[in-house]
């Protein structure tokens, strides 16, 4: 039972902890990640970190372990500032090499967050609170603190949880100032406080991690805080782990090719299988081993007598572009809550420096790729002296032990560098083989093209025609560079999408890309919500710039648009009459300067319907899928992509011989070209034949108005004329 009298006296002023806590942290999490290493000391085998952030001005900050807890000379222990912990205890379960903290000054990082704390405790000899309360302290800094004995403590969310406990301790800070910090800046604290530690993968210990910013409540309050560490982004990684050290999952499983961004390469992607390798110690790699001659035996790895072994792993990123490297790996983050270029140096499984890659000397634009998590415990040696710097966030540089880790990582980091700047060569080198063979494919494409073109000119001797290839064909060789965006331009009215629709909607499940394909009345389709002036710069756009074949859907809906007079026109003026195709809905409709000089399909038959007969189901193969298909792929095949499969006409047997196999013609079309026939075209055909011979506004008005004759005529009683 505690009684109300009972006090421990700090063995410093309030002048001195209030000096020494603001000079040893330089902001709260790292503060908080001591009070956390203070429970793994204690062999927790979890530690809670509640944050109380409903009022941020005035927040509470928890830090709860299961550990051994402390007994009442335990209390006269912490109160004493500057003793050896390392003599007074050591773990059995996490870090053989016994506690993290060295020099007893932990429990100033509370003092840091808050003058006001509340410690309980629960350890097998009993129990006890105290309370710590530094508000007033300003008023005689020369007086001693203590630790204030109390029968109960401010309640909270972890009443219950801390009532479970057999033995740990809990240590409440009231007070917490967090108005500079963000939401995000404090939801990152989880991420934060993982890379404070190399702890077990897969068991114990563990932290867990709760931010309460409102009351409603959740279910799964603390989560285990876990390090974003995007591995799946590294294309190098060099890694020495032996039993005792903590290996992530990630480098155990198989690895997988990553993307990096590359404009000019298929999809603008090069792929890139990662490696894994060794780390490799060589002293004649690095110059500071020099500066260490007298101090370290690199044959029997000691220093001053004393083991060293450098452990852990180094990696280079393939890209540190957030939205490219996501595409690898998830994880990936690169803001200012966190930098993933960062060499993170650990001892005795406690953060000790995350400076180590500024402090090598490199240069270039690959260091900042550089990611990795070593342990190197010599800094930290019990019979060696302690080199930490006063806020016991870093090491003395100047120190010999710091210049042999720079000695045996600047070598490593290095060659992650060269690698990566090799592998920026091979992409570049790929980059120029591809541009180069996407120029002769095209200037192919544009000499086929050509001995096409003058195919249709029979007037002209072959043997000319076959000079006149040659002479155009060689003039591209120099500065000029032929087109290598290949795409369809659909023409059509919009009463006509049905017919437009299925040849569109059979491309594209054909493998065809949407943007392969201009075609306005594709459902989602954004181009007819543009004003007339926008949307014609489009239509230009396409038919001009682009290696584009024009598709025109003759029809009377045709002729009344005045777009499709507008893309007609422009399809005329820059193409000769063979680069283009066309189908037709009716003869009588088709546009004169659209003539092509072939035969001319109509989709209207006699009986003024329309039917997928095996005449109009050949052509729309062999006169329209498969050269919109073909087309396509000369373009695919510059741009090395894989070819979209054309489609068979039908080759149908004679009569008798179908009637033999009880089969009709509508048995050998193709099934996708029926299918798309039946779903897009067929079952909007009787609303669509109704609309297409509907009288016009204006013929209803002649026939209004020689309705209104004919009855004034007989009310008059005159003959009609004749």
């Amino acid at each position: 039972m505690t009684a109300f009298s009972d006090e421990a006296s700090f063995t410093f002023s309030w002048l001195a902890l209030k000096l020494l806590g603001r000079g040893l942290y330089s902001n709260p999490w790292s503060a908080l990640s001591e009070l956390v290493a203070n429970g793994l000391d204690a062999g927790a085998t979890t530690v809670y970190v509640y944050i109380d952030a409903r009022n941020k001005s005035n927040a509470v900050v928890e830090v709860i372990d299961n550990g051994s807890g402390m007994s009442r000379d335990d209390i006269d222990t912490y109160v004493k500032v500057g003793y050896d912990k390392r003599k007074a205890a050591s773990r059995t379960s996490f870090a053989d090499a016994g506690p993290m903290g060295r020099k007893g000054i932990g429990k100033l990082a509370a003092l840091f967050l808050s003058p006001h704390f509340y410690l309980s405790t629960r350890h097998v000899e009993g129990k006890s609170s105290w309370e710590l309360d530094a508000r007033e302290a300003e008023v005689n800094l020369d007086a001693y603190p203590s630790l204030t004995a109390v029968d109960s403590t401010p309640s909270t969310s972890n009443d219950e949880m801390w009532a479970d406990l057999e033995t740990g301790t809990r240590l409440t800070m009231l007070g917490v100032d967090l108005t500079g910090y963000g939401t995000q800046s404090v939801k990152a604290l989880g991420t934060r406080l993982a890379n404070q530690f190399l702890l077990p993968v897969n068991g114990t210990p563990q932290i867990l991690f709760w931010v309460q910013e409102s009351n409603v409540q959740t279910k799964d309050r603390y989560k285990p805080v876990k390090k974003s560490i995007a591995f799946g982004n590294l294309a190098e990684i060099v890694m020495n782990f032996p039993d005792s050290f903590p290996r992530p999952n990630e480098l155990t499983s198989p690895v997988k090719d990553l993307k990096i961004p590359a404009k000019g390469l298929p999809g603008d992607i090069y792929t890139h299988t990662p490696r894994r390798s060794p780390m490799r110690v060589d002293p004649e790699d690095d110059e500071a081993w020099s500066e260490i001659a007298t101090e370290v035996d690199p044959n029997n790895c000691t220093f001053l007598g004393v083991p060293y072994k450098l452990t852990g792993w180094i990696g280079v990123h393939a890209t540190i572009d957030n939205s490219s490297a996501q595409v690898n790996d998830a994880r990936f983050r690169k803001n200012k809550y966190y930098n993933p270029a960062e060499l993170r140096v650990y001892v005795r499984g406690k953060l000790a420096s995350d400076r180590l890659l500024s402090q090598l000397g490199l240069t270039g634009t690959y260091v900042n790729y550089i990611e990795g998590e070593i342990s190197f415990d010599l800094l930290d040696e019990d019979s060696l002296p302690d080199i930490a710097t006063s806020n016991r966030q870093d090491f003395d540089e100047t120190d010999k032990r710091v210049t042999l880790l720079r000695a045996l990582v600047r070598p490593l980091v290095r060659y992650l560098i060269q690698e990566r700047n090799k592998l920026a060569s091979q992409i570049s080198t790929a980059i120029n083989e591809e541009k180069q063979r996407r120029e002769t494919a095209s200037k192919r494409h544009f000499s086929e093209q050509v001995h096409a073109d003058l195919k249709q000119h029979d007037e002209i001797p072959q043997s000319t025609r076959d000079e006149l290839q040659m002479v155009i064909t060689n003039k591209i060789q120099g500065n000029v560079k032929p087109k290598q965006s290949f795409r369809v331009f659909i023409s059509h009215a919009r009463t006509d999408r049905a017919f437009a629709g299925f040849i569109d909607d059979l491309i594209r499940t054909r493998g065809a890309k949407p943007e392969e394909i201009f075609f306005t009345s594709r459902t989602g389709a954004t181009d007819v919500l543009l004003d007339a002036q926008a949307l014609s710069e489009v239509v230009k756009r396409n038919i001009t710039d682009d290696n584009t074949l024009i598709f025109y859907l003759t029809s009377k809906n045709f002729l009344a648009s005045q777009f499709c007079l507008f893309e007609g026109g422009a399809g005329w003026a820059t193409r000769s009459v063979s680069e283009y195709l066309k189908l037709n809905v009716e003869y009588d409709t088709i546009p004169g300067w659209l003539t092509n000089g072939r035969g001319e399909p109509a989709l209207l038959g006699d009986d003024n319907t329309i039917e997928l007969t095996p005449e109009i189901h050949n052509y729309l193969v062999d006169g329209v899928l498969n050269p919109m298909i073909a087309h396509l792929n000369r373009g695919r095949d510059i741009a090395g992509e894989q070819t979209i499969p054309s489609f068979t006409s039908a080759d149908f047997p004679t009569e008798l011989e179908m009637e033999k196999e009880n089969k009709s013609k509508q048995d050998y079309f193709d099934p996708e070209i029926v299918a798309h026939w039946d779903t897009v075209v067929q079952r909007h055909m009787a609303g669509y034949l109704e609309q297409y011979f509907a009288p016009s506004a204006e013929a209803k008005q002649i026939k209004e108005l020689e309705d209104e004759n004919a009855q004034l005529r007989v009310q008059l009683k005159e003959p009609p004329t004749p």
